[in-house]
């Protein structure tokens, strides 16, 4: 009598089990959705309220929807990368990713454009600044070359679903060309801006384009760990396959990225230019200190790097750790980089001796418009990939 009743006992198990997967399931529907509409929410706020919703301020005019549409702009100029160089340099193992990463490429891409109207207060001026051309204007050609560049994608998704496969290759390479240029351009706002110091320069178009892929990889990596979970076959292998290499490439640019930010920090330092020193001293030991120390460094760099040496790309957890993590320490990276470049005030600029530190605290308002901008992509890609063949 005892046998049937475990069984019985079993059968409820696999009931409760059953009804746990179901409210996951409904859940990674719901919270993105509800984050998206907090974020259309205070997106509709902040476009009746003007700067008054915002925590900038004339001295720090860009804020954290900036740093958010770099963060999102880049993050698609990367997972393009990233793609297009697995068909241009025949890496089969990204094969896998292909069609998804362009998808979540145009995706992301649209959400970054979303926070930037919000940050211009108005969605018309994106479309005025494409009409009215300034060829002397980075801005402008940020613009439009992503413009350019999204419908690009579109096309080249189109190609894929459509099965003309010749046009998708050959739409990749022009994607790839387009976000290298796309993203280095977008460094270059920064770094031709000569009155901020600490930004001009080459160092930021090349920094931008670095981090671009590591970024890029760091979400297709995540990515793929949700795709391997649901499928344990043939296709649960390919995408287990690509995570090892994925996890591989990661390492080497958070290596890349963490010398590149460490000779930017020393060359602030020690340059002699007394805004670019202060600039760099509210990141070491200043009201950034944190944000840097602890999430750029720690968490974008130190702790991934840790978890793919210790599972030597093989353990495809220590992979997603490393990769969220990543994430973490880019979102951190985009605000570090964008607000300490605003915090030395022009005091410092024409030689004063009183220096004084301009403050900046994100309003509530433009934090929940990068979390419904996260949400948006999430509920985008799932809809889209219920609808679309993405395994062609």
């Amino acid at each position: 009598m005892s046998t049937p009743t475990s069984e019985v006992g079993n059968v409820v198990n696999y009931g409760k089990v059953s009804i746990y997967r179901f409210v996951i399931e409904m859940l990674t529907w719901v919270v993105p959705a509800l984050l998206m509409l907090a974020g259309i929410f205070a997106g509709l706020h902040m476009f009746l309220a003007g700067e008054e919703a915002f925590g900038t301020s004339d001295l720090v005019p860009w804020g954290l929807l900036i740093a958010g549409y770099v963060l999102l702009a880049v993050t698609c100029s990367g997972l393009c990368m990233v793609s297009s160089l697995g068909h241009v340099l025949g890496l089969k193992k990204l094969d896998v990713l292909g069609q998804r990463a362009v998808l979540l490429a145009i995706t992301v891409l649209v959400s970054g454009f979303a926070v930037l109207a919000v940050e211009l207060g108005h969605p018309l001026r994106m479309i005025y600044v494409m009409i009215s051309p300034n060829f002397a204007s980075g801005i402008w050609w940020m613009g439009t070359i992503y413009g350019i560049y999204l419908v690009a994608l579109i096309i080249e998704l189109a190609a894929w679903q459509l099965g003309r496969y010749k046009l998708g290759q050959t739409m990749a390479i022009v994607t790839l060309a387009l976000a290298i240029a796309a993203t280095s351009n977008l460094g270059s706002v920064f770094g031709l801006v000569n009155a901020r110091p600490f930004w001009a320069g080459a160092y930021y178009p090349v920094y931008v384009l670095l981090t671009a892929v590591m970024s890029g990889i760091a979400t297709l990596v995540i990515l793929s760990w949700f795709l391997q979970r649901n499928d344990k076959g043939y296709q649960g292998d390919r995408y287990r396959s690509a995570i090892a290499l994925l996890t591989k490439a990661l390492g080497i640019f958070v290596v890349l990225t963490g010398v590149m930010t460490f000779w930017k920090i020393t060359a602030s330092l020690y340059g002699g230019v007394p805004a670019t020193q202060l600039a760099a001293l509210t990141l070491v030991n200043g009201s950034l200190a944190v944000p840097f120390w602890l999430f750029e460094v720690g968490a974008g760099m130190i702790f991934p790097l840790a978890a793919i040496v210790f599972s030597k790309s093989q353990r495809i957890n220590y992979s997603l750790a490393a990769a969220v993590s990543t994430i973490v320490g880019v979102i951190f990276m985009r605000y570090d980089m964008v607000v300490a470049g605003q915090k030395v005030s022009t005091d410092a600029l024409s030689g004063e001796s009183a220096v004084s530190l301009a403050g900046y605290l994100p309003s509530s308002g433009e934090v929940l418009v990068l979390i419904g901008a996260i949400g948006f992509i999430i509920s985008v890609y799932r809809i889209s990939e219920r609808f679309l063949k993405l395994d062609h």
